[in-house]
């Protein structure tokens, strides 16, 4: 199902066989979950000066739905939408005893804690654990503005240039999100490429630069964030969402200080919004926390400053590039309202 999922299973577990035995079911038939599919990327050159970049832009959006539980067994259907105007789906299984199946890794065993198997009963072929995935964590993420405990394994290679974080709901075992960061060098330059599985409603940490953990910027949104961009240079953060026509929509958005500050200014789609009108913002600490309530349909939201943190390397952005992908982005916003 995932090329992805599959991709890492068989370079960490390449030598392990499958037996049968029990795991704990936490999913219940007709779950469903949305996701999104996006990607971010940039390439620098020699001297580490930017020289491509790609903002996060989604790809497709997915749903999951949970259609039978036999056992330990669960199958799911899932069903994307792609921004070339395609759509696929099919369905998974996965056995949660032993990980067998074409689904691992998007359901595991139910309240897997620190140290447990995320399928309690998958052996090698020494009839051992050893190469089993196992969870490095329980850590707490914010679902729809509640805090939900989440199942976390983490994957570096040996070359520390690819990692791997991957997030379950604890009680369900089912997916909250993946992300997958790799670089390479490629004719004297430095590309680096994230891709990005998150479920809609899943609080987002997105990173202004892309290649760069530092300031990152949280969004808590009732809607399906389609995408993410900082530029430096014009002081500003954009956010596409987008959700079901005529329905509530907000954004709740944390700016680090040392990112963007002074007095700011907010439009949608374009149209300046009165602050205590159409949005609030307050101080908390080292963020500018923003609260952005809309009527739904696919919007932009613009936060500007009036200081920027001092530039790390000139944003020299390539116009083809950047062309295709805003060409995509208007091709999805178009498919997704027509579809609602």
């Amino acid at each position: 199902m995932f090329p992805l999922f599959l991709l890492l299973v068989n370079l960490l577990f390449s030598s392990v066989q499958f037996t049968s035995a029990e795991g704990s079911v936490g999913v219940v038939t007709g779950k469903t979950a949305d996701y999104t599919y996006a990607l971010s990327g940039t390439a620098r050159d020699s001297n580490g000066t930017l020289t491509e970049t790609m903002p996060y832009t989604v790809a497709y959006t997915e749903q999951i739905t949970i259609m039978q539980v036999s056992g330990t067994n669960v199958t799911f259907q899932f069903y994307r939408d792609f921004l070339n105007e395609t759509t696929e789906g099919g369905a998974s299984w996965v056995d949660l005893s032993d990980g067998n199946g074409t689904g691992n890794f998007v359901v595991i065993s139910a309240n897997v804690g620190s140290g447990d198997l995320l399928y309690p009963d998958w052996l090698n072929s020494y009839s051992t654990t050893e190469g089993a995935p196992v969870a490095n964590d329980t850590v707490s993420l914010m679902y729809l503005g509640e805090p939900v405990e989440a199942c976390h394994l983490g994957y570096v290679n040996e070359y520390g240039n690819y990692s791997a974080d991957y997030y379950w709901e604890k009680s369900t075992g089912l997916i909250l999100k993946w992300e997958i960061k790799g670089s390479e060098d490629v004719d004297n330059s430095v590309e680096t490429l994230n891709i990005h599985f998150q479920r809609v409603g899943l609080q987002h940490e997105f990173c202004p630069f892309i290649d760069s953990d530092e300031y990152q910027v949280k969004v808590d949104s009732s809607s399906t964030l389609l995408g993410f961009e900082f530029n430096q240079t014009e002081k500003k953060i954009s956010l596409d969402v987008s959700g079901l026509s005529g329905t509530s929509g907000h954004c709740g958005v944390w700016v680090p200080e040392g990112l963007l500050s002074g007095s700011f200014s907010l439009s949608l789609d374009g149209y300046n919004l009165e602050e205590g009108e159409k949005y609030t913002i307050i101080y908390e600490g080292a963020y500018y926390k923003f609260e952005i309530p809309y009527i739904h349909s696919s919007h932009t939201i613009e936060i500007v400053g009036s200081q920027v943190i001092p530039e790390f390397q000139a944003w020299m952005l390539v116009p083809l590039f950047l062309s295709a992908t805003l060409m995509a982005v208007m091709l999805y916003r178009k498919r997704l309202q027509a579809r609602q």
